[in-house]
């Protein structure tokens, strides 16, 4: 899609968005602003490079939306995927904590400005008093944990001090409002057992670093309001699905959150709800009611956030659900709004992947002084044909369907082997 619509922030600093972009550090995001029509896939790696089974696509939504590096966002809908865990590490495996937009809460409701690097700013809140961002970091080893808040530095690292734990390692990071009326934190352990806190934006902190060290292996996680943990199921629970990967769509509706799992099963908590719902594939958990209901699987399945998907990961990231639904590509697939193709007499033929399956296509083409053809298909039609032509121009064409990509093929002049042509095909809009 349109990249000034994708804008990462780094230390409170805005940048513009490149393939291959890097999230790294606590509290960088990733911002999508309206039009919101824009598309991303995350990818994500251990420090070593490793591939940590994990990933996070971005879709289009009526309002802003923010990924918070790494397990938390605000806003916006999602396709979320895990594959199996095999005994090895898995990226937000402790679960991926979901904020609703600007219609969910008080806190929710503010405006992404009200975000401060370092806790730096206030901001007045609705009752005239300063808002500040307050941050938090579990971390937990096998024998023990360490939990820090902080609105002023990054608490993990006295996270990391508390636990003084050899195999001490980050598992929870995220923030909150100072504004927030009502929250719930817990502690779940190794043994099974859980201590869970409650308090306001202000006191939950001191309520938090109050718990103590159990002594063994523990997950913080701390629940706001109307949002949601989801947490992927494990490998037996997947695989009783007849699955070998966990794949969902998370929604920020009017009513609330939901959470559509497409592959596998995932467990999903909330601030409403004292032990975590399981939910399995072809289910749809809503936090208004905390309801479990089937939803249209084969849809969802078919639908253009799978095929944006499927084309991401082709050659990368090889996904089950692509196969099942048929989206698999058959060879390289481009993107609109980056130059296709170039060539000569040889001519050339792609698929391009639309960020969208309606709108209005605009193509821009130079075929230079010797005249070349260019076509466009959709859905086995012929949306353009420009016969053999010369010379520039630019070109709209409108389509609607079901697929978001359409086949462009240049025939190159076979009498003239100086022939030369570029074109770009823009985004839907």
């Amino acid at each position: 899609g349109n990249s000034s619509e994708l804008l990462i922030r780094r230390s409170g600093r805005r940048e513009s968005i490149q393939v291959g972009s890097v999230l790294q550090q606590i509290r960088d995001a990733l911002i999508t602003a309206p039009p919101n029509n824009a598309r991303a896939l995350l990818r994500f790696q251990s420090s070593s490079g490793e591939d940590l089974n994990f990933y996070v696509q971005t879709n289009p939504h009526a309002e802003a939306a923010i990924y918070y590096f790494p397990c938390q966002m605000q806003g916006g809908d999602y396709l979320i995927g895990w594959g199996l865990a095999n005994g090895g590490s898995r990226g937000c495996e402790n679960g991926m904590q979901v904020m609703r937009g600007r219609t969910g809460t008080q806190a929710s409701t503010q405006a992404e400005p009200m975000y401060f690097a370092q806790g730096s700013g206030t901001a007045a809140g609705k009752q005239g008093g300063p808002v500040r961002q307050i941050f938090y970091c579990g971390a937990s080893g096998s024998d023990g944990v360490g939990f820090a808040t902080s609105a002023s530095s990054d608490p993990c690292a006295t996270a990391l001090q508390q636990c003084e734990d050899g195999d001490c390692a980050v598992t929870n990071t995220g923030f909150w409002w100072s504004s927030e009326p009502e929250m719930r934190a817990t502690l779940a352990c190794a043994d099974g057992t859980e201590q869970t806190v409650s308090g306001t934006g202000e006191t939950l902190g001191a309520e938090i670093e109050a718990l103590g060290n159990p002594g063994q292996s523990c997950g913080l996680q701390v629940y706001r309001g109307q949002d949601l943990f989801i947490i992927p199921a494990s490998d037996g629970t997947v695989q009783a699905e007849g699955d070998d990967e966990i794949l969902i769509q998370t929604r920020d509706t009017t009513r609330g959150l939901q959470v559509e799992v497409i592959k596998g099963a995932v467990n999903v908590r909330s601030g409403a709800a004292t032990t975590p719902v399981l939910v399995r594939q072809g289910e749809r958990y809503s936090y208004s009611g905390s309801t479990v209901t089937p939803f249209d699987r084969t849809a969802s399945l078919a639908s253009v956030d799978m095929e944006v998907l499927c084309t991401f990961t082709a050659g990368g990231l090889q996904l089950s659900a692509c196969e099942e639904a048929g989206l698999a590509a058959d060879g390289p697939v481009a993107f609109c709004n980056r130059e296709q193709a170039s060539g000569g007499q040889e001519g050339d033929r792609r698929t391009v992947q639309m960020s969208a399956n309606s709108g209005e296509i605009e193509i821009d083409y130079e075929m230079y002084g010797v005249p070349d053809r260019l076509q466009i298909f959709y859905e086995g039609k012929a949306l353009l044909d420009t016969d053999f032509v010369s010379g520039s121009e630019t070109v709209r064409v409108p389509f609607s369907g079901d697929s978001a990509r359409v086949d462009v093929v240049v025939t190159g002049n076979i009498e003239q082997s100086s022939t030369e042509w570029e074109y770009t095909l823009r985004c839907p809009r």
